[in-house]
Parts: C-alpha cells; sequence; structure tokens
C-alpha cells in the first residue's frame, strides 16, 4: 500500500490550545470570586497558599471534607492558568453544562458589573 496523505501534526505542547477557550486567559480572581459568591459558594477557611477555597452550594462531602473548588489569588503564579482551568472544568462538571457557557456567565456578570457602577472586578476584596 502507498501511502498519500499525511496528517499535519501538532506539537504535544500546543494540542488543546484550539480546545480551550481564549478567554480564559483574561478571567481574573475578582471576577471568578464574584461569580462563585453570586452561585452560592461558600467560601471556606483557606488551606493552602496563595488559593481561597469555595465548598459546592450542595454542601456534599467526601470522608467528611466538603467538595471544593479553588481560586488562585493573583494571575502572577507559574500555575494560574492551570488552576484557572480546573476550576472551570469543575464549575462546569457541578453545573452539568460546557466549560465556555460558564465561561460567558463569569464574563457577563463583570460587564454587568462594571456597566452598572455596582462594582469593579478590580475592587472586589476577598473576604
Amino acid at each position: 500500500m502507498n501511502v498519500q496523505f499525511v496528517r499535519r501534526h501538532i506539537d504535544p505542547r500546543h494540542q488543546y490550545r484550539r480546545w480551550i477557550d481564549p478567554r480564559v486567559g483574561s478571567l481574573q480572581p475578582p471576577a471568578l470570586i464574584a461569580y462563585l459568591r453570586q452561585c452560592g459558594w461558600k467560601e471556606l477557611p483557606p488551606d493552602r497558599n496563595g488559593l481561597l477555597a469555595f465548598q459546592e452550594p450542595s454542601g456534599a462531602t467526601a470522608e467528611g471534607r466538603p467538595f471544593c473548588q479553588f481560586v488562585p489569588l493573583c494571575e502572577h503564579y507559574n500555575d494560574y492558568p492551570q488552576v484557572v482551568f480546573e476550576l472551570l472544568t469543575g464549575l462546569a462538571e457541578y453545573e452539568n453544562r460546557q466549560a465556555s457557557e460558564v465561561i460567558e456567565d463569569i464574563l457577563q456578570l463583570a460587564e454587568i458589573q462594571r456597566a452598572n457602577g455596582v462594582v469593579q472586578p478590580s475592587e472586589l476584596t476577598v473576604q
């Protein structure tokens, strides 16, 4: 058999680039925190440096420990994109919808707050 066709090689470091919504890079901690609070997630005392913990609204636990998602406090952390990716994946799973829809809601909430002058995302504080 003579092979006539070749498939384009994709560098493994970039294999998910087209799958991940590029708006992920625009999500800032205050917007993520505001979304979680609006959706009924309960902020817990931090147990990891640089991360806030939020308990699922359902209150579900495993082995007596609450199911949580984590929000990085600083965009300059080396693992910031990965932690936000994991947060969005967890939210999408919990809400049973696509991560792109969660991103859309987070960005809309931030825009509404900005437009109404209620709270600017940069003015949101960690409680």
